[in-house]
């Protein structure tokens, strides 16, 4: 017979040395840039991992629990043939068996496995169509293969890069943005449901690694979000459906708009909650000031009074990325530093429309 009342316990004693084990054996990897679930079930448990070598090359590969890295040899991926050492560019992401993406001189070189390249184009092509009306600039695709797509190069730095000085790209979004209207497009649908899907595949991913604290409450928090979700539903539009920073690219003059892979119709609160979030986000982080960072939420409130949405959910995709946020940068010892201060927003009901509260008074994991 099993005695439940021992058992709890010690499973509890179980899941919390995993924590400390998963999250010891990514901080130990020398220049780790980020990591990934591998698998829910995998047993041990594995992550994906992305790291820069002591030759200063980038290397994707996967760890288990207490293990040592096991990397993939540099610029080489099974499951990537397009992928190859003889390179005529930099390597700025590998993510092992999933994707690979080359910086050339005037030519970004996004490699995928094969037969996966048609959807890029796809939806890369009918995104790209409707957003002329924006006057954002969108990269050409200059060619593409089985399992490869070549993009324009596109000037600027990213509004995450720029920080303060990324606020007239901001005003430049939010004056732009808005002229999508309620304009159709024949992508994919991301509807509440999906995206509840999203938040519950994250959730149960961080518990599995047990490499976040205060996992009851938060598993509260994206219930109630998920309810939130899938009680209700906006007309859909045409969204980017990842909509943030590091996706804006300010040059001064034009902004331009990266990665339209993911491109659906859905809520256009999803695109503006995610994008809140990830503003919010780069406050946390200390990546822009809190005159700038004002400035930014004040430019989010204006461009949400003219989109096709309510308040109420706005709030509820914005706390739906805010909560995917902290399972996502679990898997990155690096951003333990300030993980709790987003994990205290989040439980504190994250609103868009509520002050941000950047003090860390909790003791760090």
């Amino acid at each position: 017979m099993t005695d439940t009342t021992s058992t709890t316990p010690r499973t509890e004693m179980t899941q919390t040395t995993e924590v400390a084990d998963m999250l010891s054996t990514l901080r130990a990897i020398p220049g780790l840039r980020r990591a990934w679930p591998a698998g829910r079930d995998s047993e041990p448990a594995s992550a994906s991992i992305e790291c820069v070598d002591g030759r200063g090359h980038l290397r994707a590969g996967h760890v288990t629990v207490g293990g040592a890295p096991d990397l993939l040899p540099y610029a080489s991926d099974p499951a990537l043939p397009a992928l190859s050492r003889q390179l005529t560019g930099r390597l700025v992401v590998h993510r092992a068996g999933r994707r690979a993406v080359v910086m050339e001189t005037s030519r970004v070189r996004k490699i995928v496995r094969p037969h996966k390249a048609a959807s890029l184009v796809r939806a890369h092509t009918t995104a790209a169509s409707v957003l002329q009306v924006t006057g954002l600039r969108t990269p050409r695709i200059l060619g593409n293969g089985d399992d490869v797509v070549d993009l324009e190069m596109l000037p600027g730095r990213s509004l995450d890069e720029l920080g303060d000085a990324g606020l007239p790209g901001w005003q430049r979004l939010t004056e732009t943005w808005s002229l999508l209207g309620d304009r159709e497009a024949d992508l994919p649908v991301h509807g509440p449901r999906q995206e509840a899907q999203v938040l519950q595949r994250w959730l149960a991913s961080a518990r599995h690694y047990g490499l976040i604290d205060q996992q009851d409450l938060l598993h509260e928090q994206v219930v109630d979000t998920c309810l939130s979700l899938t009680e209700a539903s906006g007309v859909h539009v045409l969204t980017h459906r990842d909509l943030h920073d590091g996706q804006l690219l300010w040059d001064g003059t034009d902004l331009s708009l990266l990665d339209l892979d993911t491109a659906a119709m859905a809520e256009a609160a999803l695109d503006l909650g995610n994008l809140w979030a990830h503003a919010d986000l780069m406050a946390v982080r200390g990546r822009i000031g809190p005159e700038a960072h004002a400035r930014v939420r004040g430019l989010l409130d204006d461009l949400a009074r003219t989109l096709p949405l309510t308040e109420q959910r706005l709030e509820t995709y914005y706390r739906s990325s805010a909560l995917r946020l902290v399972f996502v940068h679990a898997f990155r010892p690096a951003a333990h530093q300030w993980l709790p201060i987003w994990v205290r927003h989040c439980l504190a009901d994250a609103s868009p429309f509520m002050p941000l509260d950047l003090t860390n008074d909790w003791n760090d994991s």
